[in-house]
């Protein structure tokens, strides 16, 4: 009867949505990503090719709210910023020197989404793969915003804390679908053919501290 009334207690103590879900801030570093290019026509003798980026200028911040299915099974709706500018870079000029890079404008990268966390091994140190899908906002200074679908893949490893406290480490790619020209209204001269890149890979690392409410 005693034991009854333990297991009965264990499991709905295991059950209980305060063991289920978190909350976690995150800090995030991300590589740079091709937005476009401008490419000269044939015939044209030294005009130098143009490659647009997306450059982080800033650690990537985050905010998410988690819900644990079971152990090994998780899901996170998250939303982040970061501050980031749209740079020009400038081939080879006149004469073969090269010209260099300029910024186009400054901007903030806004992400809103959800994924899905499958763990893998039940330790203190476990692994984990991570999928899911969003919208990102490029909002910029000079020329306007756009918002875009966004998928992110991610795979890292789960640290146990303590019961109620985790950390989350992972490498991650945010792939996003902006089309920097026809989004943004950016005009060229006729010496060069717009190249548009339609997806943006952003490879990157993040840390997670998650609180099990």
């Amino acid at each position: 009867m005693l034991l009854t009334g333990s297991v009965l207690s264990a499991l709905a103590g295991e059950a209980t949505p305060a063991s289920r879900f978190s909350l976690a801030a995150s800090v995030g570093i991300n590589g740079n990503a091709p937005l476009g290019a401008l490419n000269p026509l044939p015939g044209t003798a030294d005009v130098p090719d143009v490659k647009t980026y997306l450059e982080p200028s800033g650690p990537e911040w985050g905010l998410s709210l988690g819900y644990r299915f079971n152990r090994r099974l998780e899901l996170q709706l998250a939303a982040s910023m970061a501050g980031s500018r749209i740079i020009d870079d400038v081939g080879i000029g006149f004469a073969g020197v090269p010209l260099g890079r300029f910024e186009v404008t400054d901007a903030t990268l806004w992400t809103l989404g959800a994924r899905l966390l499958y763990g893998f091994g039940g330790g203190r140190i476990s692994p984990y793969l991570a999928g899911g899908c969003g919208f990102a906002v490029l909002d910029t200074r000079d020329i306007g915003s756009k918002a875009r679908p966004t998928l992110e893949f991610a795979a890292g490893a789960k640290v146990r804390l303590s019961p109620r406290l985790r950390v989350d480490l992972e490498i991650r790619d945010a792939v996003s679908f902006f089309r920097y020209f026809e989004d943004f209204g950016v005009a060229h001269i006729m010496i060069y053919m717009a190249d548009q890149r339609s997806v943006q890979h952003r490879l990157g690392a993040r840390a997670s501290l998650r609180y099990f409410l």
